[in-house]
């Protein structure tokens, strides 16, 4: 299977793995943001219940009674009076702590013992407002000294398994007792992924839409190259069938030549030795696509008249042969008539040039070969009056096996590896091949390939 494929495999491949990171980062960011912002509606919500309902509870429940709490303020002075049960506390409310929550604090300081029955309250009121705000998570509600970090009250039980992954801020209840409240929950990531669920259903869905189109891909083309296999297979028994004939020909028409040919015409001789010759170059060309088959594409430098070798091509087409009206015209332009090329795949190359051209041309079929030097290179172009080509097809036109449908025409039969036989001869050369094609004005191919070949390559 071709290099490159694998290669884009390991390239994709890698692009997921790093998509796959890529998107765990972002989950994992994406739930410590949650986090937080969950943390903060937490606090804020725990500071709201202290600051108005338990403050509350503490104004009007715990503080008034037998001995309710006395307060006054004086206004000019900025301070403010607490008396209970003979006990006076006075604070001036504009430098030491505000006004803000000043009453409850005092209140909590002076009945503080009941810590328990505080707690059990400030729980069932938790319960309520956390619920209002869409705190729905199990949590566990602690009253704690804020500086020996010592527990006073808990709501938690044996059978409790929240684990304490995240703490709230430590509210104040008091001025002076130094108690506080604090809220532990365990990762709520129920509640992360009910609010991220759009976002985390369209990241696997088009993670495995990418997914499926890779296997896909890979079902494909693996699909393709074992058919590619049948055929190349079937191509190489093919060309493998066809030695025995081709050999009992060429046998044959070498008994008819070394025998009775004394009364034979001229014409004929000369159709027999065109006969002799051209099946003389499909037997070489068997045994070469043979040895391509199994060993691969090799070129043996040769030198080559490349003058000789188009006018000896030309001559195979004989009109009385391939049973069509056809005119060929050569034009050299050429300072050298040697090249360096392979003696067998070149001439090949440019005959099968030749062929296709009388093959998708009318009746008469009009064939120009013209051969130039251009920037160093020889320039071989072969046109005909043809159908052409539509520009649609031009670039898979030398793809093997491919065939134009519906256009080219329907008495001309072929497998579909002329030209990506010729295309690999080309550049086995160091060489390259142009097309130029219009429909219904004709086709040209040209090839080039270096004129002279360096001795040190």
């Amino acid at each position: 299977m071709n290099r490159k494929i694998y290669i884009v495999w390991g390239v994709v491949i890698f692009a997921i793995l790093c998509l796959l990171i890529f998107q765990r980062f972002w989950l994992n960011r994406t739930i410590e943001f949650k986090k937080v912002e969950y943390l903060n509606l937490v606090n804020n919500t725990l500071l709201e219940i202290v600051e108005s309902d338990f403050e509350e509870y503490i104004m009007r429940n715990q503080a008034k009674g037998e001995n309710p709490v006395i307060i006054s303020v004086n206004s000019n002075e900025s301070l403010v009076k607490f008396v209970l049960k003979g006990d006076t506390t006075v604070l001036n409310y504009d430098k030491d702590y505000g006004y803000s929550s000043i009453p409850r604090k005092v209140c909590y300081d002076l009945i503080k013992e009941q810590a328990t029955e505080n707690i059990l309250m400030l729980d069932s009121i938790c319960t309520s407002i956390f619920d209002r705000k869409g705190i729905k998570e199990e949590y566990i509600l602690e009253l704690i000294n804020t500086e020996s970090g010592e527990i006073l009250a808990s709501t938690e039980k044996s059978s409790s398994k929240i684990k304490r992954r995240l703490v709230s801020r430590v509210v104040e209840l008091g001025l002076n007792s130094h108690h506080g409240v604090i809220v532990y929950f365990d990762t709520p990531y129920k509640a992360f992924f009910r609010d991220m669920t759009g976002a985390l259903v369209s990241s696997f869905l088009l993670l495995g839409l990418l997914f499926f189109c890779l296997y896909y891909q890979i079902k494909t083309i693996v699909a393709q190259y074992r058919e590619s296999k049948i055929r190349e297979e079937f191509m190489s028994s093919l060309v493998h069938e066809l030695k025995l004939p081709l050999a009992t020909v060429q046998n044959a028409v070498t008994s008819v030549k070394s025998n009775g040919v004394e009364n034979l015409k001229e014409e004929q001789l000369k159709y027999l030795d065109i006969t002799y010759e051209r099946t003389d170059i499909l037997n070489k060309t068997v045994h070469k696509l043979l040895s391509v088959w199994k060993q691969g594409f090799k070129i043996s430098w040769n030198k080559l008249n490349l003058r000789v070798t188009i006018d000896s091509l030309v001559a195979l087409f004989d009109p009385v042969l391939i049973g069509k009206n056809v005119t060929i015209k050569v034009n050299y332009q050429l300072s050298v008539d040697v090249i360096e090329a392979d003696d067998m795949h070149f001439p090949n190359a440019i005959s099968n040039l030749i062929e296709n051209a009388i093959k998708y041309s009318g009746d008469p079929a009009e064939v120009e070969i013209e051969c130039k030097e251009v920037e160093g290179m020889v320039a071989i172009a072969v046109k005909d009056n043809g159908i052409g080509i539509p520009k649609k097809f031009q670039e898979k036109i030398f793809d093997r096996y491919f065939r134009v449908q519906r256009v080219r025409s329907t008495d001309v039969h072929s497998f579909g590896l002329g030209l990506s036989y010729v295309k690999q001869v080309i550049e086995a050369h160091e060489g390259v091949i142009r097309l130029k094609s219009e429909v219904g004005e004709g086709t040209t191919f040209t090839v080039m390939i270096p004129l002279i070949k360096d001795e040190n390559n």
